[in-house]
């Protein structure tokens, strides 16, 4: 009887990791689509390049749950915003190699 109240309290104590787990990978997910829509809006003349990253970084990290906030940082959320950034980059230099061709 012992054996099996220890073996169902361990794997619900592994159900709730294994969600907990799939929602930060979703909520990364969602982050890195929202970032590419981050730098698209931050686009604003007058602006450095520094800034437009802060401004994009803070509009991504606000769809953030409070509770991954602490998993989740802003500095990641930065790398996620960078990275948008230079996949949009090489694909614009695609482009625009293609059209000199």
């Amino acid at each position: 009887m012992k054996a099996e109240i220890i073996i169902n309290l361990i794997l619900g104590i592994l159900a709730i990791v294994a969600s907990f787990v799939g929602w930060y990978f979703y909520v990364k997910g969602k982050a890195y689509k929202a970032a590419e829509g981050a730098v698209d809006d931050a686009e604003q003349d007058g602006k450095t390049g520094a800034e437009k990253l802060e401004i994009a970084t803070d509009q991504v990290y606000a769809i953030i749950p409070v509770v991954l906030k602490p998993f989740i940082t802003k500095d990641i959320v930065r790398d996620i915003v960078q990275a948008a950034f230079d996949k949009i980059e090489a694909y614009a230099e695609k482009q625009v190699k293609k059209k000199k061709k």
